[in-house]
């Protein structure tokens, strides 16, 4: 009898072990991308980025599903134009907060937008942050107040060099402060963690003047966006870029590459203390067979004491001109490339990873996209998968992808965003706000401001207008079809 308890549990374990390991491919009709994955505390997770499977131009979507990556459900967001999210954030027992970009209610180019659902994904609120050059979001972290601290890249004119973008919001979107940092060069902030109540750590590139190079940097801010300290990295010539930070118990190792030539850039790695010491930097040459990779994502796994890379990959001994993916381990201290056990994918195209989080049993979940495949596996409805991979915390990092088929399939397929096919305009709005869509069934129209009171309802017709010239400049929100809209009123 003893032998067969013992048999049955590992049984059991062996079962929990395979379901907790997977690779899954998840496509619509169009170009589909992942950008970040949470796992939630019922082991179910988040999947989060763009796609244009629900219109022409792309939409922010977010994507549940549960513990062996089954498909549950997902939303889209947006309006006429692009609109996408980098990062997703839960706050428990509330809703799930998207930080991201859109240039639906811009003059062209890209704001920060920062989106607010229910736990089944319906949005509640979007708001976005207007200025009249380019802005880009590429991260975000939590505050311990619910607040957030986006980081990415701004100019300050159009045409102009980027620079270090940083924006404080409390948990209502509302902005506290942003800042901007840069030199004569091209400057971005490509990562930010937290790394205590109120002090954050941030990653990216700097334009170094003295030896005409871009290298690679961090530095601490504390909670106004005040710095404490700011290293340059990048130890030999040429340039350098830090695109991923995680927190071990040794400090804060950074991830990112080293550019030898334009088609040729190696592995950079180290490790800096939170008192800003650098304590290795390392940028491992090719060895006989040449090899351009980028080391996009990395995380710290406490459970097993080691850090998960993502590196994109491009060599001579896989297919000749896409780039694919190697993920496995580094050590927690210097931030060594450990390799092998890893999982390899490959596809015969552009393979990209949005982001890597560590997972409740010790292992890791990673998110990214695939471009057109034509290698009779891995077939797609459109222009590219989001990708999923799930490893547990035995050690292993190694799945099969490539006998995996695209089977799941986002919501763009199903009307649940067909309520964007009502056309607003023009947006921003001086006075008249005009509407249209197909047919000339009437449509019940609500306009709330940002604090939720309802200040206009009515049913209309295609034709009609509503006249907004004597209403406060700001951000509305009007909804139609269950789907709510921002217009800004100039």
């Amino acid at each position: 009898m003893r032998f067969l308890s013992i048999l049955s549990f590992l049984l059991v374990v062996q079962i929990v072990s395979a379901q907790s390991r997977f690779y899954k491919l998840y496509s619509g009709s169009g170009f589909d991308k992942g950008e970040d994955v949470l796992a939630l505390p019922d082991s179910t997770f988040l999947v989060a980025g763009s796609s244009g499977s629900w219109e022409a131009n792309a939409q922010g979507f977010l994507m549940k599903i549960d513990s062996v990556g089954a498909y549950v459900w997902s939303q889209a967001y947006g309006a006429q134009e692009t609109e996408e999210i980098k990062r997703v954030f839960h706050r428990p027992g509330m809703g799930y907060y998207l930080a991201g970009m859109s240039n639906s209610w811009s003059n062209g180019n890209y704001d920060p937008m920062l989106i607010f659902t229910d736990l089944a994904g319906n949005q509640q609120w979007i708001k976005t942050y207007q200025n009249p050059a380019w802005e880009r979001i590429h991260d975000g972290v939590q505050t311990k107040d619910t607040g957030f601290v986006l980081v990415g890249e701004r100019q300050a004119t159009l045409g102009a060099e980027a620079d270090v973008f940083l924006m404080r919001l409390d948990k209502n979107g509302d902005t506290l402060w942003t800042k901007t940092l840069g030199t004569a060069g091209a400057d971005r902030a490509n990562s930010v963690i937290r790394v205590s109540d109120s002090l954050y750590v941030v990653g990216g590139e700097w334009y170094v003047a003295d030896s005409s190079a871009t290298k690679g940097f961090v530095m601490k801010i504390n909670d106004q966006g005040v710095v404490q300290w700011f290293d340059t990295l990048g130890h030999l010539s040429g340039d350098f870029a830090v695109l991923d930070l995680t927190q071990t118990p040794f400090g804060v190792q950074f991830a990112g590459y080293h550019t030898v030539t334009s088609t040729n850039h190696d592995k950079f790695s180290g490790m800096l203390g939170l008192d800003g010491q650098i304590i290795a930097q390392t940028a491992p040459i090719d060895g006989p067979m040449a090899s351009d990779d980028r080391t996009q994502q990395i995380a710290y796994l406490s459970i097993q004491d080691v850090c998960v890379f993502g590196i994109q990959t491009q060599n001579e001994g896989t297919y000749p001109d896409p780039y694919d993916l190697n993920i496995g381990y580094s050590d927690a201290l210097f931030g060594y490339w450990l390799g092998w056990p890893s999982t390899m994918i490959l596809n015969q195209s552009y393979d990209h990873l949005g982001n890597i989080r560590p997972t409740l049993d010790g292992g890791f979940i990673a998110t990214g996209y695939n471009s057109v495949i034509v290698d009779g596996q891995n077939q797609l409805n459109g222009g590219s998968n989001v990708f999923v991979l799930k490893v547990n915390g035995n050690g292993s990092a190694y799945v099969q992808t490539d006998t995996v088929f695209t089977t799941q399939q986002l919501v763009g397929l199903s009307p649940i965003f067909e309520g964007s096919e009502v056309l607003m305009f023009p947006n921003p709005v001086e006075a008249v706000l005009h509407f249209g869509w197909s047919g000339s069934m009437p449509k019940l129209i609500e306009i709330q401001d940002a604090m939720g009171n309802l200040l206009q309802r009515e049913t209309m017709t295609p034709s009609q207008t509503i006249d907004l010239g004597h209403w406060p400049q700001g951000v509305y929100f009007v909804r139609i079809d269950g789907k709510t809209y921002p217009v800004v009123k100039n």
